[in-house]
């Protein structure tokens, strides 16, 4: 029935019997060209045995450039390419099609590259469809392949939560592997990687259903010595975690719907702890560091992921951002980038170095919520007893005004922000694509007004 609805050929060429045997049968004379016995080809296959040694890395603490401020900081990591916009990505893709793309990669009155989840409609006549998000944090795995494999699920967990599922538990997922394995020590991180994954997949009641690998990630290069060297790809983990989408139409985005009129609450799923190991701060000065995020919580992350769940059901959430390349600044900047407006927020984080409370890239959500509807939210956060911090509101003036514990760290003019956060784009798109055109497209984006 299902290939006549679709107007597909179809043959039924067989059937399965349970026997153990493979047979061809040849209509045309009646004979039986072949009969496999399956225990000849799968049974008593010989095990293979991989002998991996461990090879212990030196690990440096993260140094912060002594005098650094959050705005120094913040200006490095913005035009980061695994930070700031893709818009030169996106710019030479046609993101509709089949006429069913519910939510795409671009959003907001300015549609900047920020969706945490896409979403695809079952069908042009009900809003039933699927989610699809990404999980990956391969530079954390050169501190432990383990904790990049657990923060993996939870970014792909942080980003699909923006759209209505069924349950937690109806999350499949994909692993992608890209890893150097048969370098020394890298088998050994394969394996760890490999069971910690399993592990946290068990603990959050998701199966992994599919998936591939690419484990010849190094090559032998000539330096400008002369000298051969090898030089491999950091061992990396992708998670695409799909399911079920009830109500397409209730997808949050990150852009702020109403500033002025809003207010912003903080759930820290890494609950205080602020390490910056294998970030995005890390990396702009030149270091990995010797302590990374990581998953500790799983049930905490189930709790978060219901809470949001709740929310969005009962419209209560107006927009919502992970916490995770960039850290908690970037969520917060981003957001007010796509909404074209500015946000007040005061961080509590007593004794803490404000760099590391805004740079961390622990997993964590933030989102917009009515403020008229503030009891309402708070009584949900607080039934699933949820690590929360009301930080602020927004603001229709295009400003950025950061406090940790009372403290001005950081009071800057959004526009310029953004414009910062699309220079990476800007140079990639140039080397594509008309000079001229991009420079124009730029120049206009810098304050162009949303649609009236």
């Amino acid at each position: 029935s299902l290939c006549r609805r679709e107007k597909v050929p179809y043959s039924v060429i067989g059937e399965v019997t349970g026997d153990g045997y493979i047979i061809l049968h040849d209509s045309l004379d009646d004979s039986y060209p072949e009969q496999l016995e399956l225990e000849k080809v799968l049974g008593k296959m010989p095990q293979k045995t991989f002998r991996l040694k461990r090879v212990q890395g030196r690990l440096e603490p993260l140094k912060i450039p002594e005098g650094t401020s959050v705005k120094d900081a913040l200006e490095r990591v913005l035009r980061l390419l695994s930070v700031g916009s893709k818009r030169f990505l996106t710019n030479k893709v046609d993101r509709s099609v089949t006429g069913l793309i519910a939510r795409q990669q671009c959003t907001g009155p300015l549609q900047l590259t920020l969706s945490d989840v896409a979403v695809v409609a079952q069908s042009h006549f009900s809003l039933t469809g699927a989610a699809i998000s990404i999980g990956e944090q391969p530079i954390k795995g050169l501190i432990s392949p383990q904790a990049m494999a657990r923060l993996s699920v939870g970014e792909a967990i942080t980003n699909i939560m923006w759209a209505k599922l069924t349950a937690l538990t109806d999350i499949k997922c994909s692993g992608n592997w890209m890893w150097a394995a048969k370098l020394p020590g890298e088998g050994a991180r394969l394996y760890d990687a490999a069971v910690a994954l399993r592990d946290i997949l068990i603990e959050l009641g998701i199966a992994i259903d599919g998936g591939k690998d690419s484990l010849s990630m190094a090559a032998l290069v000539r330096g400008k010595n002369g000298k051969e060297e090898v030089v491999k790809s950091p061992g990396t983990l992708v998670i695409s975690a799909y399911a079920p989408c009830t109500d397409i139409t209730k997808t949050v985005t990150p852009d702020i719907k109403r500033p002025g009129e809003s207010g912003l609450i903080y759930i820290d799923l890494g609950k205080g702890r602020y390490r910056t190991g294998g970030s995005a701060l890390a990396q702009v000065f030149g270091q990995v560091g010797n302590e990374t995020p990581d998953l500790e919580e799983p049930e905490l992350l189930k709790k978060t992921f219901q809470a949001v769940q709740e929310l969005i059901d009962q419209r209560l959430i107006l927009s919502g951002h992970d916490r995770s390349d960039g850290g908690l600044i970037t969520t917060l900047v981003e957001m007010a980038f796509g909404g074209n407006c500015g946000i007040k927020v005061d961080i509590e984080a007593e004794g803490v170095d404000p760099v590391r409370v805004l740079f961390s890239e622990e997993l964590g959500v933030v989102f917009e919520y009515p403020l008229e509807r503030q009891e309402d939210v708070l009584r949900i956060l607080e039934a699933h007893a949820l690590p929360f911090q009301k930080i602020g509101i927004t603001t229709e003036e295009k400003h950025i005004d950061i406090q940790v514990d009372g403290k001005a760290v950081l009071s800057e003019d959004m526009l310029k922000l953004r414009a910062l956060w699309e220079e990476t784009s800007y140079q990639l798109d140039r080397l594509q694509a008309n000079p001229e055109c991009v420079d124009e497209e730029f120049r206009v984006i810098y304050d162009r007004p949303g649609p009236r």
